[in-house]
């Protein structure tokens, strides 16, 4: 039997100086570039700190899009879950990354630019609340955004704190803080524009450097055969970590997406809803130039070359190699556990420097994403709450109200994360994006489309999945009663059948809007 390479490498000086500066040069830079962007396309009000003036490239967009969606998840803890459970993580860890955002640049990329410019809407809530006309609609929207990106930032804060405990030691306590300032910082100072810039710059960085690291560690290690061998031969489960289907988990409860066909069948839809459905993908098209036909593709390919292959190996190669590495060690150690393989194989594979370059990434890819979840719920209170409901708020009070928020929904993800963090970042924040996915899907894409579509089936879907999404997850992690992939189908399903059975049984929004929204085509 085959025993562990290495045991998880104690901090050391000269690594963590090099890192913190590597860290620093990056966020130097991506704050230069987001008051740089601020700076070119100065807000005059409030709308347009909250969506600049609608001019940004598509290349600058394909990358931000690119910081949104490969977050700490991605990035950190996809790579966890399959040094955890072996091949069979690939299916909710790598595998679907392949396709990963290329179908929200599809049918949201166009539509969400028309739809937000034609109702005069600056966020995601607020298209969604003016497209079906109700107030009442866009407030629970709002805050049922709030609830599960809460969730998912708690994921992101992980993310960011464990690669921080990887080379300094420090307690969670100053691991998180530090993670919290700096993505408060940059996001006040920046605004919408300057949060698209930074995350245009990170969303580069991290595609290249993961794509780096995944082919690094393949070659280092030997290939897909050594890692075979290596771990047909592994002391604690042996066979099982290379099948496909780990029949030996539990049928119930988040290993039912490597352990059972509903559950495996349930990831490529988990992938494709999240995708679309992800408000804080889908905002990332707010702020964008109108797009042509090369610009377009330009966006195709930006998003494929950074969030394609280069993450899908980077998440799965690498758990592999690093359960091949570091064994069952890195499990032990609280409460980062698995979530703690990236970093440490990117010490053992490529020393200090691509343990730099992997840390600025990670830390590009928790705090971008973190910073574009919290810019939104920070937006869902100031213009779709506050805003809608007394408009005579002046644009300073909503500025300032923005900046204090802020502050608030850093602190209480941190509050979470420090005292009650979740096992595996991978299914935590999986759970968050079933929820999102299954609503946002419908809401949003489908009703971008779909005119026959109201607000009653809008708000039956919004209120079913919030609810469902919250029951189901306490039967999942919890009770362990229900599988991850049936409560993946239960939300999906639930939320069409409510969407389009209510919408078919209540009155469709006006003929003007309608016209307004889906004009008739020409037959010239």
């Amino acid at each position: 039997m085959m025993e562990p390479l290495a045991t998880m490498p104690a901090p050391n000086l000269a690594t963590t100086i090099t890192v913190v500066v590597g860290v620093v040069l990056l966020l130097a830079v991506s704050v230069t570039l987001g008051a740089i962007g601020r700076k070119k396309d100065a807000a005059g009000s409030f709308d347009e700190y909250l969506v600049g003036k609608r001019n940004i490239s598509s290349t600058v967009t394909a990358c931000a899009l690119v910081a949104s969606y490969i977050s700490g998840w991605a990035y950190c803890g996809s790579t966890g879950i399959v040094y955890s459970v072996g091949f069979s993580g690939m299916w909710f860890a790598g595998i679907w990354s392949l396709l990963g955002i290329i179908p929200c640049c599809w049918l949201a990329a166009v539509k969400t630019r028309e739809f937000s410019l034609k109702l005069g809407s600056v966020t995601v809530t607020e298209t969604i609340g003016r497209r079906f006309e109700s107030k009442a609609l866009q407030t629970v929207v709002a805050l049922s955004m709030l609830y599960f990106l809460f969730l998912y930032s708690v994921g992101q804060l992980k993310a960011a704190g464990g690669v921080w405990y990887a080379i300094t030691g420090l307690s969670p306590f100053w691991c998180l803080i530090f993670s919290l300032v700096i993505v408060w910082l940059y996001m006040t100072l920046g605004g919408y524009v300057g949060t698209q810039w930074s995350m245009a710059f990170q969303g580069a960085f991290l595609g290249i450097v993961g794509g780096i690291f995944g082919i690094w560690a393949i070659i280092k290690i030997g290939g897909f055969s050594a890692i075979s061998a290596a771990l047909y031969m592994e002391p604690q489960v042996g066979p099982e970590l290379i099948k496909l289907m780990r029949t030996d988990l539990p049928t119930v409860g988040p290993t039912q997406l490597f352990s059972s066909v509903v559950g495996i069948l349930a990831t490529p839809i988990i992938f494709f809803t999240m995708a679309v459905g992800f408000p804080h993908n889908v905002s990332r098209f707010l702020g964008m130039a109108e797009l042509n036909k090369k610009s377009f593709w330009v966006l195709i390919s930006v998003v494929f070359l950074l969030a394609g292959l280069p993450i899908m190996m980077d998440a799965s190669s690498n758990g592999l190699i690093a359960r091949m590495v570091f064994g069952t060690e890195l499990l032990k150690i609280k409460p980062w556990g698995g979530d703690l393989a990236a970093p440490a194989l990117a010490g053992y594979v490529g020393g200090t420097p691509l343990l730099t370059l992997y840390v600025m990434g990670l830390f590009a890819a928790a705090l971008s994403t973190l910073s574009g979840m919290i810019f939104i719920m920070s937006a869902n209170v100031t213009k779709d709450i506050v805003k809608l409901w007394r408009p005579q708020t002046e644009d300073k009070t909503l500025l300032r109200m923005g900046y204090v928020l802020m502050a608030v929904f850093l602190c209480l993800p941190f509050y979470w994360t420090l005292n009650n963090p979740p096992p595996l970042l991978s299914i935590f924040m999986g759970l968050a994006a079933m929820g999102l996915g299954a609503i946002f899907f419908f809401v949003t894409v489908v009703s971008y489309y779909w005119k026959r579509a109201t607000k009653w089936g809008a708000m039956a879907c919004v209120i079913y999945g919030t609810v469902m999404s919250i029951y189901g997850g306490y039967k999942v992690l919890y009770l362990k009663e229900l599988g991850m992939g049936t409560l993946e189908w239960m939300l999906v399903c639930g939320c069409g059948l409510l969407y389009f059975g209510v919408s078919v049984l209540t009155k469709p929004p006006s003929a003007t809007l309608l016209a307004k929204l889906f004009p008739a085509k020409s037959n010239s």
